[in-house]
């Protein structure tokens, strides 16, 4: 591996919510009447995900317009009167809100190491515009040189056109580039399929031990020593 610069995936690699997202969800359709059940709108939530089209009105996933229709359907399927767009504002408030997440522990000290010693990071993450906002919020700003957000450039991880959007900012060959995110298909196999090094982060040890998974953020910066004196 010859990567100088780490791109970092966000949600579930740097920062996790403190509620489920399930929960967070339950909160407000609670507040509105229903009775759904944990599980069940799990379930729900799951299926929409992968119904609502993508594009829809030619607005990315995770766009407010995208997350309008992903919430009308939600009322839909739960029977639910309302008004989505008041909905989807409530749960897009939840979501830009720092206290609604929190830090992983090796956050902080991984970035801060890997940015005294002079390695460039970027952020690509699957997510709507308003992770400005909660980087800001959540102190990681000061660390990313470039942040690439998919519902602004309508590109999702896997797909290669986000890694190359993120590549030509960076003005960088994929070689160079080194991704690392928690999930196997859009951090890992994604990064791969556009020619980047690729690292699986797996703090619970769900995924057996190979050369290219991590257990903590903390790791990446012996593998990038390791790449830089060969």
């Amino acid at each position: 591996m010859t990567a100088t610069i780490v791109t970092l995936d966000a949600g579930n690699t740097l920062f996790t919510e403190r509620r489920s997202r399930d929960e967070m969800y339950l909160t407000v359709l609670r507040a509105m009447g229903s009775d759904v059940t944990l599980e069940r709108l799990g379930q729900l939530r799951a299926s929409l995900h992968d119904e609502v089209p993508d594009p829809i009105d030619g607005q990315p996933r995770y766009s407010d317009r995208w997350f309008l229709e992903f919430i009308r359907r939600l009322l839909a399927a739960l029977e639910l009167p309302g008004n989505a767009d008041d909905v989807r504002a409530t749960l897009a408030d939840a979501f830009a809100r720092p206290d609604s997440f929190v830090l992983f522990p090796d956050t902080l000290p991984a970035l801060d190491d890997l940015t005294q010693r002079g390695v460039r990071l970027a952020l690509i993450s699957n997510w709507s515009p308003r992770l400005h906002e909660l980087i800001d919020g959540l102190g990681l700003r000061r660390y990313f040189e470039v942040v690439v957000i998919s519902a602004e450039i309508g590109a999702t991880k896997p797909e290669r056109a986000i890694f190359e959007h993120a590549s030509s900012l960076l003005d960088a060959a994929p070689d160079r580039l080194l991704h690392v995110g928690d999930h196997p298909h859009n951090d890992l196999s994604g990064a791969r399929r556009a020619g980047w090094h690729a690292l699986l982060l797996d703090r619970t040890g769900t995924t057996a031990d190979a050369p290219h998974v991590i257990r903590s953020l903390e790791e990446i910066v012996p593998r990038v020593l390791e790449s830089a004196a060969h």
